[in-house]
């Protein structure tokens, strides 16, 4: 079966690239930086990007890449792990499903920053109660004022109950969160909306397949860069920015010496560009026989690595700005995934000068980059079903149509009002642990049962050209010790986009 080629190569390096930075780099990377130590983070981030990462990328793009074929049939190199493929399937399948709910998620934020006044700004609202309490942007560096950001107040306050005017909207006006998860209740008809809008958008972005789909990723990766600079820039100009620059960059070394550090780091180190999903496989699947896969391993992995830092200077600066406002630090801004999309950052764009077009920028780079991660999972999953039933090819829309009609149907679930704890569970316990495990198979079939040296020969068929004995040691040793390292699923203070 001959696969769909890419028109150039620009358009799978930019597709990978959108794939591997998605939104979480505006989300998890800076609540990584934050907990670990600000500059050591980065300083072991990178470092795992280099000695983990790379290799990891460029054992995929190679293995894609010469079988010509999908996540599945790419097993037909080593049969006994054929289950493998399977297994990728479903879990980035599942990985879709609640994805494609985060998506709605800020799909409904962004119609709401169109609004007069902010709703998640103000305590007067149908849905709020006594305990409400917000952030006057007017108001003075008053220390002692409750609407200081800290912990707690990014929580459910045990002591007096109180919570943000941004927690109640994201709590009780979207999600109209249920008390646990045994009581689902009932569907949240606004956010059903949302979804069938958000599926339909999907279809129509990958139904003609990747010619058309790696052109329009231009239009959502680079986008993103120009409002995160715009971002960055009016961040700089603010009074307070250096100090969170300052705490992005500047290291403490003490964190060196704790061995979460090293973990949370080699964790999105690897992570960060989704190995062990099969997108890669399947976008590599795409690209002419002749393509050097290492060049384009080291190019996309240092791209996303620096990316990441990127959008870090333009999310401290804001962030310190907020902190020199309400006479807090940087530090007292930290949470977790989803209370940072959906509680931190619209308390953080309230206090900003245009709120409200600060609030339609920020959801419009979330929903471009969400979309970018979420594209090629489909296209993967679409490809897997390509690679079991090659007649399917014949009626590419109908199969497309089908893999998002069974996602939106799975994902009703998502959007009940207990639906929010299911997303939680799916992500701690479904998706993270699954792709770890799969990664570390991976690097035992390739290294280890198909061999290295058959693994030089296809590389030397491709491009006349062999690899560095470093690369392989590392994807045969290196690499399996880090993905066992990151196997624990992750705990609940780093819930959320991990």
């Amino acid at each position: 079966m001959v696969h769909e080629q890419w028109r150039s190569q620009v358009d799978y390096i930019i597709t990978l690239l959108g794939y591997g930075v998605g939104s979480g780099a505006f989300i998890r990377f800076p609540f990584y930086c934050m907990r670990n130590g600000g500059g050591a983070f980065l300083i072991l981030f990178m470092f795992f990007t280099i000695i983990g990462t790379i290799p990891c990328v460029f054992l995929e793009m190679t293995i894609g890449q010469f079988s010509q074929s999908g996540p599945i049939n790419v097993w037909n190199m080593c049969p006994a792990f054929k289950g493998m493929g399977i297994g990728t399937v479903i879990v980035t399948w599942i990985f879709v499903s609640y994805y494609n709910i985060i998506f709605t998620w800020f799909m409904y934020y962004f119609y709401y920053s169109f609004s007069h006044n902010l709703p998640w700004d103000s305590c007067d609202n149908a849905w709020n109660t006594p305990a409400c309490t917000w952030n006057n942007n007017a108001t003075s560096n008053d220390t002692t004022s409750n609407t200081t950001l800290t912990d707690a107040e990014h929580s459910f306050n045990e002591t007096d109950g109180r919570m943000t005017a941004a927690e109640e909207f994201w709590k009780f006006k979207m999600l109209g969160v249920s008390d646990g998860l045994d009581n689902l209740g009932g569907l949240r008809w606004h956010l059903v909306g949302c979804l069938a809008v958000t599926t339909v958008l999907i279809f129509l972005w990958i139904f003609q397949g990747i010619k058309v789909s790696g052109k329009l990723v231009y239009i959502t990766v680079i986008l993103p860069y120009i409002l995160i600079l715009v971002f960055l820039i009016r961040g700089c100009l603010l009074p307070g920015s250096a100090e969170g620059i300052h705490y992005f960059i500047f290291p403490k070394f003490g964190k060196l010496t704790d061995p979460k550090v090293w973990i949370h780091s080699c964790r999105y180190a690897l992570f960060s560009m989704g190995i062990a999903t099969g997108c890669i496989i399947t976008m590599s699947g795409h690209n002419r026989k002749d393509n050097n896969c290492f060049r384009d391993a080291i190019i996309i992995c240092m791209m996303d690595s620096l990316t990441n830092v990127f959008f870090g200077f333009a999310f401290f600066s804001v962030v310190g700005h907020v902190a020199f406002q309400r006479g807090v630090t940087v530090e007292e801004f930290q949470s977790s995934g989803y209370d940072l999309a959906f509680i931190v950052y619209p308390e953080v764009i309230s206090a900003l000068p245009l709120p409200q077009l600060w609030s339609v920028m920020t959801f419009l780079t979330f929903m471009l980059l969400a979309i970018d991660s979420v594209a090629p999972c489909v296209e993967l999953t679409i490809t897997g079903l390509e690679d079991m039933y090659p007649k399917l090819m014949k009626r590419r829309w109908l199969i497309t149509g089908a893999v998002l009609l069974s996602l939106f149907l799975f994902g009703l679930i998502y959007i009940s009002q207990g639906g929010i704890y299911v997303v939680t569970l799916m992500d701690w316990y479904a998706y993270f642990p699954s792709t770890a495990v799969f990664g570390i198979l991976e690097c035992i079939a390739v290294g280890w049962c198909y061999g290295t040296k058959r693994l030089q020969e296809d590389i030397r068929t491709m491009w006349r050209k062999t690899i560095p004995g470093a690369m392989v040691v590392s994807f045969k040793f290196v690499c399996p010790l880090f993905l066992v390292s990151t196997v624990d699923p992750p705990t609940p203070a780093c819930r959320g986009f991990l």
